[in-house]
């Protein structure tokens, strides 16, 4: 894999000249925002459905140009970002296609991998060794073009996951693409990937989502005046889009319910523990799992930086 660590011809050719971003929600527009304000000189154009969006894009300085279809903003585009929920990505690929150029690279920002990539590439036909997936572990629990930030992804790590058979330019340019707004890339399979985003992210959005439903049941019974950081911290996820977070319960329903039955294994357990007044064993437990965050913290900040345009 290779960095950007300056403004030269040759970084910016690894990249792209012209990229469009299709959806320019708070993924596709801090996308934009990020390549400007990290020194990106080429072209950018994006798609939107809404005027309302469309028109915010153009004042905030996240394109330069924006349209109402999809085949417009990727005419003449070298990269093609795809920034829509989950299950619309592929549909969004299939309408853009006749508008690709022969070299152009597809990309998204889907966060399951498997399903995407199978369906993408159906979509795409010929242009399916040119679409490599990727995602950037970045995000808010805010939605929309209003929460964008050109910051969202500094110091983030991007998962790529290219097929067998995907060109080696495309994987390389999409690296370029991450890094240069100042992600740390990891390269997986798309199955991998769905595993582990399993067990790091859509368990804790559920769990969030569960926890803030149990302690709001009945409007809340009362308890809000006492809900204080610790619940904040524990359930700020579960703010996020439910129907978002739909796509990607359904596009990763199996790993994530193998994720949900360890869950379950170790509830029990504690809930054991507590029953027989075993508190030796509730101890136990709690520093389980202090230590377990601890190590997957630590194991995140492992990941070496690269470098960017500047």
């Amino acid at each position: 894999m290779k960095a950007i660590h300056d403004k030269s011809a040759e970084s910016e050719a690894i990249f792209a000249s012209s990229v469009a971003i299709l959806g320019l929600g708070l993924m596709g527009g801090s996308l934009g925002l990020a390549l400007r304000a990290r020194g990106f000189r080429g072209r950018i154009a994006g798609f939107a459905r809404r005027e309302v969006v469309r028109d915010q894009a153009l004042r905030r300085g996240a394109v330069d140009a924006v349209y109402d279809h999809p085949v417009a903003a990727v005419r003449g585009a070298e990269l093609v970002v795809l920034c829509v929920p989950v299950l619309t990505i592929p549909a969004l690929a299939e309408i853009c296609a006749p508008g690709l150029s022969e070299d152009a690279v597809v990309t998204d920002v889907g966060s399951t991998k498997a399903w995407v990539m199978r369906s993408v590439r159906a979509a795409l036909a010929k242009y399916a060794h040119r679409f490599v997936g990727s995602h950037p572990i970045a995000g808010s629990e805010k939605q929309g073009l209003d929460a964008a930030l050109p910051d969202l992804y500094e110091g983030a790590v991007t998962v790529v996951t290219p097929a067998t058979d995907t060109d080696a330019d495309a994987v390389e340019r999409v690296q370029a693409l991450w890094q240069g707004v100042g992600c740390r890339i990891i390269e997986l399979s798309p199955e991998e990937h769905d595993r582990r985003l399993a067990r790091t992210s859509h368990l804790p959005h559920v769990t969030a989502s569960m926890l803030a439903a149990v302690a709001g049941r009945d409007g809340g019974g009362g308890c809000g005046p006492f809900c204080g950081n610790g619940f904040r911290d524990s359930t700020r996820i579960a703010e996020g889009s439910p129907e978002i977070w739909k796509d990607i319960v359904r596009t990763n329903a199996t790993a994530l319910l193998a994720e949900m039955d360890e869950f379950t294994r170790y509830w029990k357990a504690f809930s054991e523990a507590l029953r027989r007044s075993d508190f030796d064993e509730v101890q136990r437990r709690l520093e389980e799992g202090r230590t377990g965050r601890r190590a997957l913290l630590q194991s995140q900040a492992d990941v070496n930086p690269s470098g960017d345009f500047a």
